[in-house]
């Protein structure tokens, strides 16, 4: 019911058809008792629902009608929703007074605990993401932020706090590298996969005089970004010395490896010389720009450098897959909560992770970690999670024997704690264990990618066919994916290499536990179907996989043929609903690392819900939309980031697909704002009215705008704004700027969107007021919340507004200029009254003067005008005159008229070239003048 309510597109179902029940959806329950029973339910829309005209169903509900065991197919009806329907909202199911809380009891206590610094460890499965989320919202704190290493990790956080979470609070969920580069203005050149292959290239020539890492370039990559570059820190934390660059003086990385590597120590060391002789920048921006990049932001929030604007005020920061982080890039957390607490603040620090699901060469160990806390922060409280909830039973257990794996490595490299967790979930699964000939390889890996829900992964594509090297996943691709069925490829190699004591090398032993940690993330991606497929594997490897995948009869899981494997999944005959999910998942897990096949599988979705007038087409609308926003998302999502689709698919203009993919899932605003967006990459004009046309545009789609667009869009809005704030002060622009954006600060879900809005209005203010248009500079001011009393009173008298500058000063406790303010709007009432509270005042007694001549004229006689003689009147204005102190001039004699004369004949003006006028810049630099409207 909580997934109903958080992210139903992403909720598996199975289909039904025939008669009455054709369209309810059925999810199985989980756990070690709900395996055999499903939940039959439908979106507001459904057939079953439409059916029964007399259902009155609310826009956006969902129904939840019985609860089935899996051979129970009888007709099943909407009933009525008057009668038959108990509604729940979302506060009702954060209650447990109708259903008990879906968390186990170690997640409750995580996020129950408070502890300022919390640490979760769990193992694959086990429900760390879930319980961090739930953690993050029990805070209590108003600002959280949420990193995350995957994109669509962080699609889901954003969906769970927009659906879930209370609307006070403020959620800011990125990806830990979009979150660290908007820390300050570097970005890094390479990509990862790049860099690692300009290290190989490089080092070729000396990859034969490395010592222990003579052919290991790989090995030696992985240990200088995990130590020499990844253990380099600003400043000194923990176990981990302060580093003058970005790289550890030799001095101390000899000190915290020798002892490991021996000479391989020294070798590492003369292999990063010849790297950096070579020249070209930094050695760490050429090789590891990850870690380039977490430098200058961990600098940014020390103070050694500049920070590109102030972080909000944190109450809570969570991190996810935390064992992905080397040292220097959990100090960049540990500086961002430090630069909050020295802001004033008192951030709540949750971090979760597994220390044997490492896909990225950080040596992880929970022991470094909790040094630089407890030195830096605070002494972590730790909570572990040992149940997996992900795997069935048997994959589970395939999952836990990998753990044995660790005993081939020295004790010191093997994670901590005990690697086997506890299983619940009794859901049928299945395991196959295929042998291939290497020229059936590249034709049944084709195959595979063609079936949805399937994902095939690799430890190294090297011994792949290359034309088959884009549709595998590497295990960092695939890690915080899960997919109905995975084909782990030539995994026998890697686990005969691990098991191989002869090949035991202490500069390898880093490599052979990452080896052992991507096995472990593979085999825990399926969620009902492992498939192992090794080509031409040797007797040995056959035996250790085997025994592997199932020891029980002591012989292990014997292989089966390639031709074997395709009988056996032609077998599963799905429905047209449940391949349409499918296509769906693989499409958004595919998307960060498989464009092409993401496209792909998008529009294979929606062919499949067939035209609508078809009598075979999908009906369900509310399928049919989620269908459509997928392959909005994908097209999206892909022009977004810049990347093309093959030239083989066609020249197809991935920002057109995703709007008619919007509109087609009837979010018009939404396709409008995506339109919008494609005319401001596309300008090579009028830019900046293109950018404040998009603003307004997603503005207006607010209510259509979905958690990944605002994920995507974050980095790129914030390049919107900054060129907006290069011509802020041209024209109008000012005025427009307060009027746009803050609603759409709002719509984008900026977790520091009060702080922009305060600092574009007095941005605003100060330019209205510079360029004397006091008017529009206090329209400005009326909307701020707080604003400043003394500019209101300024422009207010500018406006001729006395009265109002007054009160603004009385505010401010400047008796004088509120005094003079009431004197110009001639407030004599006010006026008196307030000198006579300031005491002694240079205009203190003619007001008092004044006064009393007030009263004096008060008790003019009614008939005064008829009684009194012109000459009394005269002396009556001559009196008061006396009294103002004027005194009349006698009229001037009047001049004789001069004669006239000829007219002389006027000079002719000396001629002055024109100037034309331009505005002072600043720093000499030329600010066009670029109106948005």
């Amino acid at each position: 019911m909580q997934r109903m309510a958080v992210d139903i597109a992403r909720l598996h179902y199975k289909a039904t058809s025939g008669g009455v029940n054709r369209g309810w959806r059925r999810s199985r329950l989980g756990g070690s008792s709900g395996s055999h029973y499903y939940a039959w339910w439908a979106p507001s829309g459904a057939p079953p629902l439409k059916a029964d005209a007399a259902f009155s169903a609310p826009a956006e509900a969902v129904f939840l009608r019985d609860i089935r065991h899996h051979d129970d197919h009888s007709p099943l009806g909407p009933g009525l929703f008057a009668t038959d329907y108990l509604p729940l909202t979302v506060n009702d199911l954060r209650d447990n007074e109708y259903a008990p809380e879906p968390y186990t009891p170690a997640q409750s206590r995580f996020a129950g605990a408070r502890a300022p610094v919390r640490v979760l460890r769990g193992h694959p499965g086990s429900g760390k993401t879930t319980a961090l989320l739930l953690a993050a919202d029990a805070t209590g704190a108003n600002s959280v932020l949420y990193l995350t290493f995957s994109p669509e990790l962080a699609a889901l956080a954003r969906d769970y706090f927009d659906r879930f979470c209370s609307a006070s609070k403020t959620f800011q969920v990125a990806t830990f590298p979009d979150f660290i580069g908007g820390l300050q203005p570097w970005r890094p050149t390479l990509d990862t996969a790049t860099a690692r292959q300009h290290f190989r290239r490089d080092l070729a020539n000396y990859s034969r005089s490395l010592g222990p890492w003579s052919g290991q370039l790989d090995a030696l990559y992985d240990e200088l970004h995990a130590h020499l570059a990844g253990a380099a820190l600003p400043e000194a934390c923990g176990r981990f010395p302060a580093a003058e660059r970005m790289l550890l003086s030799e001095k101390a990385y000899r000190a915290q490896r020798e002892r490991f590597l021996g000479s391989g120590a020294e070798s590492a060391l003369d292999a990063a010389r010849r790297l950096e002789k070579a020249g070209g920048g930094p050695l760490t921006d050429r090789y590891f720009p990850e870690l380039a990049l977490a430098w200058r932001g961990a600098q940014a929030l020390t103070g050694k450098t500049a920070l590109r604007q102030e972080v909000p005020g944190y109450g809570c920061i969570a991190v996810d897959e935390v064992q992905d982080l080397t040292p220097l890039e959990a100090y960049a957390v540990i500086a961002l909560a430090q630069r909050v607490q020295r802001n004033g603040g008192r951030p709540v620090l949750l971090l979760a992770g597994d220390e044997a699901q490492t896909v990225r060469p950080t040596d992880f160990e929970w022991a470094w970690l909790n040094d630089m806390l407890h030195s830096s922060y605070g002494q972590p409280q730790d909570f572990k999670l040992g149940v997996n909830l992900r795997s069935p039973r048997r994959i589970a257990e395939v999952v836990n024997r990998t753990w044995d794996l660790y005993q081939y490595l020295e004790k010191r490299e093997r994670p901590s704690g005990a690697g086997i967790s506890g299983i619940e979930d009794e859901s049928p699964d299945q395991i196959l264990y295929v042998a291939a000939a290497r020229s059936e390889v590249a034709t049944m890996i084709r195959s595979l990618s063609e079936r949805e829900g399937v994902a095939l992964v690799a430890f190294d594509k090297t011994g792949l066919p290359p034309e088959v090297h884009s549709l595998v996943l590497t295990t960092s691709e695939a890690k915080g994916l899960d997919f109905n069925t995975v084909c782990v490829l030539n995994g026998g190699e890697l686990l005969s290499a691990i098991v191989d004591r002869r090949q035991s090398n202490p500069a390898d032993q880093l490599r052979r536990r990452l080896a052992i940690d991507q096995l472990r993330v593979a085999l825990s991606r399926p969620t009902e179907r492992l498939i192992w497929i090794d080509a031409e594997p040797s007797a040995a490897a056959v035996k250790q996989v085997g025994m592997l995948l199932n020891p029980v009869d002591g012989r292990g899981l014997p292989p089966m043929s390639v031709e074997a494997l395709r009988a056996s999944l032609d077998e599963t005959e799905l429905q047209a609903e449940e391949r349409i999910q499918r296509c769906l998942r693989d499409a958004l897990q595919y998307l960060a690392v498989k464009p092409d096949l993401a496209w792909s599988r998008a529009n294979q979705a929606v062919a499949l819900l067939g035209n609508v007038a078809s009598p075979d087409a999908i009906t369900d609308t509310a399928a049919r939309n989620a269908t459509y926003l997928t392959l909005c998302e994908v097209c999206f999502r892909l022009a977004a980031r810049g990347q093309k689709l093959s030239p083989a698919l066609g020249e197809y203009n991935l920002y057109q697909g995703a709007a008619d993919a919007a509109s087609n899932a009837a979010c018009r605003e939404f396709s409008g704002a995506i339109h919008s967006i494609a005319a401001v990459e596309y300008a090579t004009t009028d830019r900046l009215n293109r950018i404040a046309g998009a603003i307004q545009a997603i503005t207006r789609a607010k209510a259509q705008l979905p958690a990944w667009f605002l994920i995507e869009m974050s980095a790129r809005t914030d390049t919107w704004l900054q060129e907006l704030d290069k011509h802020i002060e041209a024209g109008e622009n000012a005025l427009t700027a307060n009027d746009i954006l803050p609603p759409f600060f709002d719509a984008m879900g900026f977790a520091d969107a009060d702080a922009r809005r305060g600092k574009l209005a007095h941005r605003a203010v100060q330019i209205l007021l510079k360029q004397r248009k006091y008017s529009a500079a206090l329209t400005v001011l009326d909307g701020m919340r707080d604003a400043p009393h003394k500019l209101i009173a300024e422009c207010c008298e500018q406006t001729g507004e006395f009265a109002r500058a007054a009160a603004a000063y009385l505010q401010l406790g400047d008796s004088d200029k509120a005094l003079h303010a009431y004197r110009a709007a001639a407030d004599f009432t006010s006026s008196l009254s307030l000198v006579r509270k300031i005491g002694d005042h240079p205009a203190r007694k003619s007001l008092e003067w004044l006064a009393e001549i007030d009263q004096l004229v008060n008790k003019r006689p009614d008939n005064f005008s008829r009684v009194m003689h012109p000459a009394e009147k005269k002396l009556l204005e001559s009196v008061l005159e006396r009294g103002l102190g004027v005194q009349k001039k006698k009229p001037a004699a009047r001049k004789k008229a001069a004669p006239k004369t000829a007219a002389k004949k006027a000079a002719p003006k000396k001629k002055i070239p024109a100037v034309k006028a331009t505005r002072p810049t600043p720093r000499g630099k030329k600010v066009p003048h670029s109106p948005w409207f």
